[in-house]
């Protein structure tokens, strides 16, 4: 198939999608068939699930077996007790690796019902298995989703309602370990001991991880398992995104996200050290998942807004999304299978379609390089800015890495020769190298990024999915690599992944819209994704989406089903 009969008939199936999404009408009646009641079993886009108010839905995970887990993260205070605490939990009473094509989709609630105060599914049931606070008789002494000085248990420092990730462990035919990452300044993953029966699941056991040995963590975001059965959580540093924000890391008094009260709680579990920088914003491998996990930071993988990172079947090759405004897509190719510890770097630069039409626009991609090295060796110049805090500080000037800096390294990497002399500043300023070198540093809000391992591997699911949750900012002022109509709701992206794992191309799957900006309800169209963040492909090809959203008044789990003509 050509790449242009090929665009042709995405735009077909785009245009389908997008008309139908656009008859949905109002969403405060469950009766009503514009909610979604009587959505045809033929629409590519399906209703499974809808959350709470205020919250959203997080850590789609399916095992092997076809169980599904999926969290409620921050709902909102005003709802009734227990459901206005953040929840991990189970879709039970559905296999999700055989789920029945014409399944009706659960209806969109009133928003003044009780139904907007719960999780409510188009079958089987939601079981949680703790919500925030939950001791289990004692093993979690401050409760699930505590964040304790140097992960001890003897002290405090904050209580999180933020559960993203979920990693599944199996550690025989119907027990395993859940590990949960809590997206907090700073961040922690806590673990499950889980055990299933005809009934559901039940809890046996619960630990943190202790992250003390790498120096904490921060902003867990959403994350993957290794093919070789390892979590890896990911840090959504949005300090990393740009040279100047880390320049304010010991400023006194400073905003941002994190902000110095921020880096005074880590402070706080580093049991009075200041942090340093450049210890935060990688993606952190759990091995020795089934005994007493050890974290490993992979420096290797870049300092970033890390949203998530999917490693191919090749077990060398990782993608990485990074979150927040103006920011690069990015590729890390390991020297070794199973070994994340030693490779090279590289930015994506890509060039758009002619047009500008979000819903058809595609780009090719081509892969520039930003660095080799290791953990070893970038760890050697992060320690070379420990021993810093606010009394260094100078206003206008920098005690980390500046942009001349920089600048001068991507001139320097650029122009070749022996490359190995130069200190390795592409993996602790990533964006900031990666804009330098020409790469395309425009996307905005890249969130989950997915495939299916085993469809990958043998062809029958060629494909990753990206979660692009805001199509706006850089990517739709006019200007640049990318210059696209903006999307409120977002847009999942599709990426062919060809016989080297290689992606050249991506093009829009699934369009949100359309988006009423004065709405003072639903500013999307419930009958369609809001922007998208957590994914998860299914072994037929089908693709799982959650929302995180403030465009839905109730935050919704979709499964798309791709077009026949794609």
């Amino acid at each position: 198939m050509t790449i242009n009969t090929r665009k042709t008939q995405l735009a077909i199936a785009i245009a389908a999608t997008s008309l139908l999404a656009a008859c949905g009408g109002d969403s405060d009646n469950d009766n009503n068939p514009s909610n979604g009641s009587e959505q045809s079993a033929t629409l590519p886009l399906t209703r499974l699930a809808t959350i709470p108010l205020g919250a959203e839905l997080t850590g789609l995970e399916v095992t092997e077996e076809g169980d599904a887990f999926f969290n409620i993260q921050h709902p909102a205070d005003s709802l009734p007790d227990a459901e206005n605490k953040a929840a991990i939990g189970a879709w039970v009473g559905a296999n999700i690796n055989e789920l029945p094509a014409g399944i009706t989709p659960i209806t969109v609630p009133d928003p003044t019902s009780s139904d907007a105060e719960t999780t409510r599914m188009a079958l089987g049931s939601y079981q949680v298995l703790g919500r925030e606070g939950y001791n289990y008789r004692g093993d979690l002494p401050f409760g699930l989703g505590h964040i304790t000085v140097l992960d001890k248990n003897e002290a405090s420092v904050l209580q999180s309602n933020d559960p993203d990730f979920n990693a599944w462990i199996a550690d025989g035919e119907n027990s395993g370990y859940l590990f949960t990452a809590w997206e907090d300044r700073p961040g922690g993953v806590s673990r499950l001991a889980l055990s299933k029966t005809d009934d559901g699941w039940t809890v046996n056991g619960a630990l943190n991880v202790d992250f003390s040995g790498v120096n904490g963590t921060m902003i867990n975001c959403f994350g993957s398992v290794s093919p070789w059965g390892t979590p890896l959580t990911s840090e959504e540093n949005y300090m990393a995104s740009e040279v100047s924000a880390t320049a304010q890391w010991n400023q006194a008094g400073a905003g941002g996200y994190p902000s110095y009260n921020d880096v005074k709680n880590i402070q706080t579990y580093l049991d009075g050290t200041f942090p340093n920088p450049y210890d935060y914003g990688y993606i952190v491998e759990l091995t020795a998942p089934t005994g007493t996990p050890q974290p490993v930071k992979h420096f290797t993988t870049g300092r970033m807004a890390h949203e998530n990172a999917i490693i191919m079947p090749d077990e060398k090759t990782v993608y990485l999304t990074s979150d927040g405004g103006s920011q690069g897509f990015f590729k890390f190719v390991a020297d070794d299978a199973q070994n994340l510890s030693a490779g090279t770097l590289y930015a994506a630069k890509v060039t758009q379609d002619a047009g500008t039409d979000n819903a058809t626009t595609g780009f090719d991609i081509s892969w520039i390089e930003l660095g080799k090295s290791d953990n070893a060796t970038i760890e050697t110049l992060i320690r070379s800015f420990d021993g810093l805090d606010e009394n260094d500080f100078v206003e206008g000037d920098t005690n980390y890495i500046s942009q001349q800096q920089v600048d001068d390294y991507a001139a320097a990497y650029v122009a070749g020769g022996d490359n190995s002399a130069l200190d390795p500043i592409a993996f602790l300023e990533t964006n900031a190298v990666a804009m330098a070198m020409g790469a395309t540093t425009e996307f905005n809000k890249m969130e989950g990024i997915n495939i299916n391992p085993a469809g990958a591997a043998s062809g029958e699911v060629p494909y990753m999915y990206v979660a692009m949750a805001d199509v706006a900012g850089s990517m739709a002022d006019g200007t640049g690599d990318i210059a696209i109509d903006a999307n409120r709701c977002g847009i999942v992206y599709r990426f062919d992944l060809e016989t080297d794992f290689n992606v050249s191309r991506m093009e829009p799957a699934v369009v949100g819209g359309p988006y009423d900006g004065g709405a003072t309800g639903d500013k999307c169209s419930v009958d369609n994704i809001a922007q998208p963040d957590n994914l998860f492909v299914m072994n037929d090809g089908r693709l799982l989406i959650g929302e995180d959203s403030g465009n839905h008044v109730n935050n919704m789990l979709w499964l798309y089903t791709p077009n026949a003509a794609e």
